[in-house]
């Protein structure tokens, strides 16, 4: 059962990276696009771009990265809770002579 979490926990860091790569792409594209806005004030811009744009293929890798992360989080967690019932039911028996 340990390799199973430690498959899930390095499942996990290569969704964070995955995550935090994609999530940087999405945020220096926002930031270029907000150049072409200097009037507008940046508080009230919402950039996710129409459908085909490159911002918004940026945004839903994002987007797409961070429901994986959660997911794989979460499949971490279920997994060490299951280790955990594991151990708690495991009875050890002490034969004296």
């Amino acid at each position: 059962m340990q390799s199973d979490l430690d498959l899930r926990r390095r499942v996990l860091l290569k969704l964070y990276r995955r995550y935090v790569t994609a999530d940087r792409d999405w945020v220096i594209e926002t930031r270029s696009a907000v150049a072409w806005l200097p009037e507008a004030p940046p508080e009230k811009l919402a950039l996710i771009g129409n459908p085909g744009s490159r911002v918004r293929r940026l945004y839903d890798r994002r987007e797409a990265a961070l429901e994986q992360l959660y997911a794989a989080r979460a499949k971490l967690e279920t997994a060490r809770q299951r280790m955990a019932a594991r151990e708690r039911g495991r009875v050890v028996l002490l034969i004296a002579r």
